[in-house]
């Protein structure tokens, strides 16, 4: 499960905890503090599969988690295949732009249906097409919208995103704003590589 977080301390048995970094870590170190414990474990799982295992002071678990994601990273390579390739996304074919606002030019592949994954797409594209990497929640509901996607309150249909360290929020109400993660961006890239293909009937 992507951004799946495991923590224990050291000779004990590890309990897991599904929130955004690094609220994370300053809940296990206060929760260790009480405990006379100055050792974390952190297991942690993209959705590209790549996995992480920890364990020492906060900071070095914070700096190890940091390290890990950026490497996972895609990076940017003509004609790459390998695993850390850039995936082929085209940005028109992904969304369009329609009076300073975006609309996606499809149903997300094997994504959900209550917008979330939608969400990380539209946000990503956001950053892409319009410059504006945090969009605001009125925003991103009428993007959903124009898209074919049925949203209630926007909070509530990304709380699991946000839990799993997809995404950050800040602000509060319809003011409030979000920002993909770079595990976010990892996921988001997958499904607009997929909804590309789809678009631009490209084989998988």
């Amino acid at each position: 499960m992507p951004g799946e977080m495991t923590y224990g301390p050291r000779n004990a048995a590890p309990w897991s905890l599904f929130t955004a970094y690094p609220q994370a870590l300053d809940r296990c170190r206060a929760i260790y503090h009480n405990l006379a414990v100055t050792s974390h474990r952190l297991r942690l799982k993209l959705p590209n599969g790549a996995e992480l295992e920890a364990e020492g002071d906060a900071e070095f678990v914070r700096r190890e988690r940091e390290e890990f994601v950026l490497r996972q990273t895609p990076a940017a390579g003509p004609g790459a295949e390998t695993p850390g390739r850039e995936p082929r996304v085209d940005w028109n074919a992904v969304a369009e732009t329609k009076s300073g606002g975006l609309s996606l030019r499809g149903k997300i592949p094997e994504g959900d249906k209550t917008g979330r994954d939608a969400s990380l797409v539209l946000l990503l594209a956001s950053e892409k097409l319009l410059s504006q990497p945090k969009p605001t929640a009125a925003m991103l509901a009428k993007w959903l919208r124009v898209s074919g996607y049925p949203i209630g309150r926007m909070d509530r249909t990304l709380q699991d995103a946000i839990a799993q360290g997809e995404l950050l929020s800040s602000g509060s109400r319809r003011s409030r704003r979000y920002e993909l993660t770079a595990a976010g961006k990892i996921k988001a890239l997958l499904m607009a590589e997929r909804l590309t293909a789809v678009v631009l009937g490209r084989k998988p």
